[in-house]
């Protein structure tokens, strides 16, 4: 995730390939439907709201991830639903199988055949944020033609819907990784609006264009499409005070390269300079935990206040916690969680700013969220929100090593090491900075010259787009997509 201007960026690798693959044979089966002739199944909506990349305990590296696509045609408003779940038995080899079965809203009936080669019966739980994870299931799992095998898997994941994301996106650096290098953009290069339209500077001349169709992965936040001969992806997240995130990649299918850009609804937050972050143990790790974006509506359309940890081994192995704040959507405000402020039994006080807020776990049905807030924020009274996201602990991305064809290796052992490249990075791993919310690791913590942005790549399950000096490096958990 480094500047565009840096030739260092184009890479051979893709990253997000085996995704991006997907979506492109979604683009070429739905090109000639009408998306008001498509009946979506209940029982796939209800699957849906399970979405998410679960780890099973049967063996290292083992999998199920109910796995939620939707596709736009040709400027639609109505998307195309597209469920697959996919399945790694082994940590080893994946399959990816089209959803035919029932989902009664708790148990999930498939029955095997040749075709579609696994009989599948799971009951599924919301978890309500036990250590961590947001969801569960528990069950059996049967390769056609075989014996059942006893399974249990969870996930830290939760689905994140299209209109989520609406804003206007800015080109920057993300201020937790190089507050330094960021500068100034007058004019968006992306518009995410109602109805499922986006706008994007195709050329790069400021002028916006819009997108004809589209898809978008419900797992990875992921969108992809196609304008000429180049195949545009975006990672989208969240950056504190600078409101929303988008890794935009641009891949020509000719020389295979990739470009990469850092993209933010709020490029230039006001930062509070004089604040000494605060390392107090406890306090800031437990208000970490409630890491998040969380939609104010009852304050404006597109106000929030979002809660950013940065986990830095090094430096007392805790959290440094940035809080950003907007009431208008456009604007905001960042600040470091300081000696002036306290979280105590899930309350946040800011005296200095006028915010006091009261975060809760659980998990509501009515919109999906994890977590809420209720309180105070700058002369607002009687705010209410809620967020969508969950942090993910560095270990979730663990279980078997990631490499590629090239040779390098990763390797998550716990949330305090990491062996890359086969040489190891010492405990404690002095200076490196990881944010739960983002999936992101970044070496050394100031003027990082690594960064390691993880998530999953649909077949190839755990993936880690790596950047250096030299760079960008894609590593997968699976990384032979093509062998089945």
């Amino acid at each position: 995730m480094q500047d565009s201007q840096n030739p260092k960026n184009a890479s051979s690798e893709i990253p997000m390939g085996e995704l991006l693959s997907y979506h492109q044979k979604m683009a070429e089966k739905y090109k000639d439907t009408d998306p008001l002739q498509v009946t979506t199944s209940p029982d796939l909506l209800a699957l849906m709201i399970f979405n998410g990349y679960y780890s099973m305990d049967n063996t290292p590296g083992a999998f199920f991830t109910v796995d939620t696509n939707i596709h736009i045609q040709n400027g639609s408003s109505t998307p195309i639903y597209d469920l697959a779940l996919i399945i790694c038995m082994d940590g080893k080899t994946s399959y990816r199988v089209p959803f035919t079965g029932t989902f009664d809203g708790t148990h999930l009936i498939q029955t095997g055949t040749a075709a579609n080669t696994f009989g599948i019966s799971l009951s599924f739980t919301h978890s309500g944020q036990q250590n961590g994870t947001t969801a569960s299931f528990s069950g059996s799992i049967t390769p056609f033609g075989g014996t059942p095998v006893t399974v249990t898997g969870t996930t830290y994941n939760n689905p994140i819907p299209y209109a989520q994301y609406i804003g206007e996106y800015y080109e920057t650096v993300p201020l937790h990784l190089s507050p330094s290098k960021t500068t100034k953009t007058m004019l968006p290069v992306m518009k995410i609006e109602d109805n499922y339209q986006i706008s994007y500077d195709i050329t790069g001349n400021g002028t916006l264009s819009t997108v004809g169709s589209f898809s978008y992965n419900l797992n990875m936040y992921f969108f992809s499409f196609t304008e000429g001969n180049n195949s545009i992806s975006l990672i989208m997240g969240t950056a504190a005070a600078g409101g929303f995130a988008c890794n935009n990649m641009t891949v020509n299918n000719t020389s295979h390269t990739v470009v990469s850009r850092s993209l933010q609804t709020i490029p230039f937050p006001v930062m509070a300079s004089n604040e000494i972050p605060s390392l107090t143990p406890g306090a800031a790790k437990d208000l970490a935990q409630f890491s998040g974006y969380y939609s104010l509506p009852s304050i404006a359309p597109l106000a929030f206040i979002s809660i950013e940890a940065q986990y830095i081994n090094g430096l007392g192995d805790d959290y440094v916690v940035m809080i950003g704040v907007s009431l208008d959507g456009v604007t905001s405000k960042g600040f470091y969680f300081d000696t002036s402020m306290s979280f105590v039994e899930n309350k946040l006080t800011m005296p200095n700013q006028a915010i006091t807020l009261t975060f809760s776990k659980a998990y509501d049905p009515a919109n999906r969220s994890l977590a809420s807030v209720t309180g105070t924020v700058m002369g607002h009274n009687n705010v209410t929100g809620y967020t969508l996201f969950n942090p993910v602990p560095l270990s979730a991305f663990g279980g078997v090593p990631m490499t590629n064809k090239q040779g390098v290796k990763l390797t998550v052992v716990n949330d305090n090491e990491v062996i890359y490249a086969g040489t190891q990075i010492t405990t404690p791993m002095k200076s490196i900075l990881y944010v739960p919310i983002m999936y992101i690791l970044a070496y050394p913590s100031t003027n990082p010259t690594t960064v390691m942005s993880f998530g999953t790549d649909g077949k190839r399950g755990n993936t880690c787009i790596i950047t250096d000096n030299n760079g960008i490096y894609v590593t997968y958990a699976i990384p032979n997509e093509s062998a089945n």
